[in-house]
Formats: structure tokens, C-alpha cells, sequence
């Protein structure tokens, strides 16, 4: 069957929705930024935090908060504001408990290091947001702070879940050494692979949260 006169095969155009090579590349490039700045920001943060208690405002800040809510919610008895060595830095903090391991004269001890205060984890998140393309900066002027906070007060909520932990541990075996594993066993989660993937749900859910406003905006303004 021949074709009518001026009548081009439909398969020899090129539908306007298709990416050029081009295009591609670019987006490539774009989204690769992504992992390559995370490691050049994870370099420089190794860097500055190679010596102790390079980020000395903020773990006081945050061993004082700690130390306080911990207090207010179980009991002024429960943890103690301390010096940590000879550092004049207030960022150890003494969580006390009877039943706590014998050893350790019924206490455990906890330095608050950069890492506690969650300040790596406010620095990946922010990296990512600033490197994720295709969102103005307006929007992410807007949502680095906000993030910043809502780690912050994870990272709180995270410390004074340590307390309870180790007292629940202890109940069955006052006194005894290694009773209070239960922190240790969430500190570690957590330090391993709970913050990354908070950290990537927060990104994960915010991307496509700012995408679907830009969809729904862009539906609404061809209408």
C-alpha cells in the first residue's frame, strides 16, 4: 500500500518528548555532581575534624541539652554534666543508674564528639540538597535550614533514647558487667546504617515533594 503524496512515515519522526544525546549527557553530568561532591565534602570534613574538638560550640551545646532533657525527663539523678579530661570543654556526659554495671561504679560514661552532635549528618544532608538539580535555590535557601534543625532534634531524640536502653538491659542483671548493651546495640544500628537511611527517606521524600509541586504548578499554568 503506498503512501499519499506529502505523507511522511509517522516512523521516521522524532516524538518532541524524546532526550537528544545531548540532553542526556547533560542530565548525566548533572546528577553525577551529586556523589562526587558528597566525597570531596566527606574529605574535607575528615580534615577539619581530624583533630579533637574542632566543633567544641556546638557538642556543648548539644552535651547541654542532653544532659538537661535527660534530667527532666528521668530524673535529676540520672546524668551529670562533666569536663571532659583536660580539654575545659563540657562535653562528657555521666548517665547514672543503680542497676548500671558495678564496674563502672553504676555509671556510663559518653564523650560528646563532633559525630554525636550530628553535625556529619547535617552537612550530608544540606550537601545533597544543594547539589540536587533541576530545584531553584530559592526552595533550597528555604529547606537547609529546616533540615538543619529536624536532624538536630533527631540526633536529641536519638541520645535520650540511650538512658532507657541501658536501664532496660540492667533490670535483669543489676550491676553486672555488659548489662547495658542494649545502647550499644542501637548506637551502632543507628551509626552504621539508621542515619543513612533517615538521611535518604528526608532527601527521598522532600525531592519528590518539591517535584510534585513543580508538576502540579506547571498543569495548572498550561490550563
Amino acid at each position: 500500500m503506498e503512501l499519499p503524496k506529502n505523507h511522511h512515515s509517522k516512523k521516521g519522526k522524532i516524538p518532541k518528548e524524546d532526550i537528544s544525546i545531548k540532553e542526556l549527557i547533560q542530565m548525566g553530568k548533572k546528577y553525577l555532581l551529586i556523589p562526587t561532591g558528597l566525597l570531596l565534602v566527606e574529605i574535607i570534613y575528615m580534615i577539619l575534624t581530624s583533630s579533637q574538638d574542632t566543633l567544641a560550640g556546638i557538642q556543648e551545646i548539644v552535651a547541654r541539652i542532653w544532659n538537661n532533657l535527660n534530667q527532666t525527663i528521668y530524673g535529676d539523678e540520672t546524668s551529670t554534666l562533666l569536663m571532659y579530661g583536660d580539654t575545659g570543654l563540657m562535653t562528657k556526659v555521666e548517665l547514672y543508674n543503680p542497676n548500671f554495671p558495678d564496674l563502672q561504679n553504676n555509671t556510663i560514661d559518653f564523650y560528646v564528639s563532633d559525630e554525636c552532635a550530628g553535625v556529619h549528618e547535617m552537612l550530608f544532608l544540606t550537601t545533597l540538597i544543594i547539589l540536587t538539580p533541576y530545584v531553584s535555590r530559592t526552595i533550597k535557601s528555604v529547606t537547609i535550614p529546616i533540615t538543619i534543625i529536624l536532624i538536630f532534634l533527631l540526633n536529641i531524640i536519638r541520645l535520650l533514647f540511650i538512658y532507657p536502653l541501658a536501664v532496660s538491659g540492667c533490670e535483669k542483671n543489676p550491676g553486672e558487667f555488659g548489662c547495658d548493651a542494649p545502647w550499644k546495640v542501637f548506637h551502632d544500628f543507628v551509626f552504621e546504617w539508621g542515619s543513612l537511611i533517615i538521611l535518604t527517606f528526608i532527601w527521598l521524600a522532600w525531592f519528590l515533594m518539591v517535584n510534585k509541586s513543580s508538576i502540579t504548578k506547571k498543569i495548572y499554568s498550561e490550563e
